[in-house]
């Protein structure tokens, strides 16, 4: 596609974005206060923002003019926070994680397609880099020295001389010989383990060789001697006829015409059935009522590429872009750096002019911290009349004069009981957004992008945005200068007035609350044991601990799940109901995958510090912390109770474990801080035989690392749970959302076996899959899997065309599958009605019920 397709889908989505702002500032004003009117809204604006971050991830992905995309990559971060945000909201208000917005999607001629979210495909190129960096880290960690035996790849050939030359030589006479390079031996040197590998894969080249030709010899034989049968049973044939041993039996004409018109008829019908069949295929194929063995991936394939090479050129254009702005930056400095210098420091003078004549001293620098002479020029410091004024204000509020009399403000009735309804808080991605799409008004509204075909960078926003940058370089450079002048105008006015140090207390006290400030921090870095110790020492020691680990790389579109499409008529009519794999997937996406694409997007976001994925055995919940790694590219610790027994003992052992594990995770985020099934930490009673492991002197440290995690730092605390209602109330205080993973439900099972079953070209496409579905509930997919590659081996799948497969061969190993106990899945309910928002949500109810009544 073309870079104008991608510029228009950009344009109206930005359009569309803009409408939903001007309906976010009209939701303010409005102001509900019905439940129901509240959460519609909350509902309506989230699914707008849902289809709105899909929109721009394509554009992102595609867009190849870096400009377009910085600013695109900062609306994409602010349109996931807003929407993870309305998010938090509808929870709150609805007490569930769990919506089915069915009558909003039909008003907005959504389908769930169009609001299903998916991770950037740059940002997947991104993850492969990181992985491969995480990886080489993990290598260099493990690498050993050296040694003499080298791999083949890296063959140290050493010229010598033979032994068994030296000796020959000694018994002969001697005589002159000139030694060249070609009559040296090379030896190669290689580990036993080496050898034995290659000595192995000869073994298998030469095991296959003989076999290929023992098959050959064998068809061959086998195909002589049917030849053989042939030629010998027409000779016999010929001498019988020739002896008269056999009469050959003259056929009627008629009766041959008629048998070739049954043979003619029978084909016929065969071949017009055949083609019908044909026909019928490809018109479901075409409806896509039956999935083919094989597809043409030709399209598809196509796109793909060309997606491959837009993608390539963002480097290019990037690399482009910044030579051009490093050019831009030189002149800059070059021409406009020593004049701007100049009026920053007559800024500041003034400042000390008028400071001198209106107080007679000289006011206090601002610190560099909090913006430094950026203050003084934005009017942020205090004037010499304000600081005046308040001198008098306080001479009077140390010599009162009779009784202080409180001045209370009289607030008009209607203010003091009007009830002001929900209104949607202004939070910091809002903010960001309004200054993105403000950004977008001034600097690309006006411009015309038809003249501009080869996607060049514009030169003026790059000078813009330099001069902006160089201000404040330049700023720093006079600030520190003006600093050592007001010091050294401060003593020059010490020395001229000695008799009047009073004007100069304020200052006096502000640099000694300074400099205890300074001794405070550096107590504290002294008392930091961990800060001489680089993050490589870190890394290298937690990775020797095997608490850093490697995973398997599996996607989110892998997880195969469905949505549930009755529980909104269930929900309506107070019908029990329950969420399928599908809302599980779009709440990964949104509590552990969205938050940690980006730091930009983890500060703006809602913050989300722990997450508990808890289900039965086999439910698929290592398949999902596998996905949520590899969607980030995350760094994974694990602090699993197995992997941490008989390590770091003692308390201070203990807490430098947990610094390390803290500051490593934020160096190399994002990271996910993982805790595998193993409920015996937090159980009530650990049994006897088990105290000796010590498995809960790790728990309050857990607590305290859960809540050291901070906006911007992309880490996460995921836990994996079986039994869930075994554990004690701290570990429900842990985490701040739980996901319970179902049983496997009749739509993803049926997608499953149809993705299953179609691959394979002799398996009928008229197979009963909804009767294998609906035997199947609740059997995990891992299992079904196994049982279909069982079933449907080499030997099977030889004669599936004369022997249709039949779904009872699949049921039978079906039947072999243990379920889980009905107490495990009843247990696991009653852990869902301890975790707070299902309390909360249980109340709600139950008043709701009492209202009706």
């Amino acid at each position: 596609m073309s870079h104008v397709y991608y510029t228009e889908l950009w344009l109206v989505t930005r359009s569309d974005l803009e409408k939903l702002l001007k309906l976010e500032r009209k939701l303010q004003e409005d102001r509900p206060k019905r439940k129901e009117t509240v959460l519609n809204s909350m509902l309506l604006m989230y699914l707008r923002y849902c289809n709105i971050v899909r929109r721009l991830i394509m554009c992102l992905d595609q867009m190849v003019q870096t400009q377009k995309r910085a600013l695109i990559k900062q609306m994409l971060d602010c349109a996931i926070g807003q929407m993870l945000a309305y998010k938090k909201e509808i929870v709150r208000l609805d007490y569930t994680d769990y919506q089915w917005p069915d009558d909003l999607l039909n008003q907005m001629k959504f389908t769930p397609d169009c609001i299903e979210l998916f991770a950037s495909a740059s940002s997947r190129e991104r993850m492969h880099e990181r992985r491969k960096f995480i990886e080489e880290l993990m290598e260099s960690a493990h690498k050993v020295p050296s040694i003499e035996e080298r791999s083949l790849s890296q063959i140290d050939i050493k010229s010598i001389v033979d032994v068994a030359e030296k000796e020959t030589l000694q018994t002969r006479p001697k005589r002159r010989r000139m030694r060249t390079e070609e009559s040296k031996v090379e030896l190669i040197r290689e580990s036993p383990e080496q050898y034995a590998a290659r000595e192995a894969k000869l073994a298998t080249k030469r095991a296959m060789r003989s076999a290929i030709l023992l098959i050959q010899s064998h068809e061959r034989a086998r195909m002589g001697r049917c030849y053989g049968t042939d030629m010998k049973r027409m000779y016999d044939y010929n001498q019988k006829v020739t002896m008269g041993e056999i009469t050959p039996k003259r056929i009627d004409r008629t009766i041959f015409i008629n048998s070739v018109i049954t043979i003619q008829r029978a084909w016929r019908r065969y071949a017009t059935r055949k083609v019908i069949k044909g026909r019928i295929a490809r018109l479901e194929e075409t409806l896509g009522m039956t999935i083919p063995s094989w597809q043409c991936h030709e399209t598809f394939a196509k796109d793909e590429e060309n997606f491959k090479c837009r993608r390539a050129l963002m480097p290019v254009f990037d690399a482009h872009t910044e030579k051009a702005i490093s050019d831009e930056r030189s002149r800059l400095l070059r021409i406009r750096g020593p004049g701007l210098m100049e009026d920053i420091t007559d800024e500041i003078h003034e400042w000390f002019v008028i400071w001198y004549d209106t107080v007679g001293h000289y006011d206090v620098f601002p610190a560099a911290d909090l913006g430094g002479s950026v203050l003084i020029t934005t009017g942020q410091t205090m004037t010499p009349q304000e600081y005046l004024m308040e001198k008098l204000e306080r001479k009077k509020e140390a010599k009162p004069k009779g009784k202080i009399i409180e001045k209370t403000t009289l607030v008009p009735e209607s203010i003091k009981h009007e009830s002001h309804g929900w209104r949607m808080s202004q939070t910091q991605a809002l903010s960001y957004l309004e200054k993105a799409n403000a950004d977008f008004i001034n600097n690309w509204s006006f411009r015309d992008e038809s003249n501009n075909p080869e996607q060049e960078e514009y030169l003026d926003l790059i000078t813009e945005k330099l001069c902006y940058e160089l201000q404040f370089e330049m700023r720093k450079i006079v600030d520190e200068l003006m600093r050592i002048e007001l010091e050294l105008l401060n003593k020059a006015l010490l020395k001229d007035l000695r008799s009047d140090k009073e004007k100069f207390a304020t200052i006096d006290k502000i640099d000694v609350k300074k400099n205890n400030g300074k001794i405070k921090t550096e107590k504290q870095k002294k008392n930091d044991v961990l800060e001489d110790v680089t993050i490589n020492e870190f890394f290298n020691e937690l990775l020797q601990a095997k608490v850093i680990r490697n995973y398997r790389t599996v996607f989110l579109r892998e997880w195969h799940s469905d949505l549930s499409y009755q529980n909104y008529e269930a929900r309506r009519e107070s019908r029990n109901y329950i969420h399928r794999l599908g809302e599980v997937k779009q709440l990964v996406l949104e509590y552990c995958v969205l938050p940690l694409i980006s730091k930009e997007t983890h500060q703006v976001a809602p913050l989300v510090r722990s997450v508990c994925i808890y289900g039965l055995p086999g439910a698929g919940k290592t398949s999902l912390t596998n996905a949520i790694c590899s969607e980030v590219g995350a760094l994974l610790l694990d602090v699993s109770a197995p992997v941490l027994i008989g390590k770091y003992i003692g308390k201070k052992n203990e807490q430098r474990l947990i610094d390390m594990i803290y500051k490593v995770a934020r160096v190399y985020a994002p990271s996910i801080i993982f805790f595998n099934t193993n409920e015996k930490p937090w159980l009530k009673q650990i049994p006897s035989e088990e105290w000796y492991l010590q498995l809960k002197r790790f728990t309050k440290h857990f607590v305290k690392l859960v809540k050291n995690i901070k906006p911007g730092d992309q880490i996460l605390f995921l836990s994996l749970f079986e039994e869930p209602q075994k554990t004690t109330a701290a570990f429900v205080k842990l985490h701040n959302k739980f996901i319970m993973v179902p049983a496997t439900d009749y739509n993803t099972l049926y997608m499953y076996y149809k993705e299953l079953l179609m691959k394979y070209y002799g398996v009928d496409r008229d197979i009963d899959v909804s009767c294998l579905a609906k035997m199947s509930v609740g059997i995990s997919l891992d299992f079904i899997r196994q049982a279909v590659e069982k079933v449907l081996s080499l030997r099977r799948r030889i004669i599936l065309k004369f022997d249709p497969l039949n779904p009872l061969e699949i049921m039978n190993e079906l039947l072999t599958y243990r379920y889980p106990t009905t107490e495990m899945a009843v247990a696991l309910e009653k852990f869902e009605k301890r975790i707070p928002f299902a309390k909360k949500r249980a109340a709600a109810l139950q008043a709701e019920k009492q209202e009706h009544s």
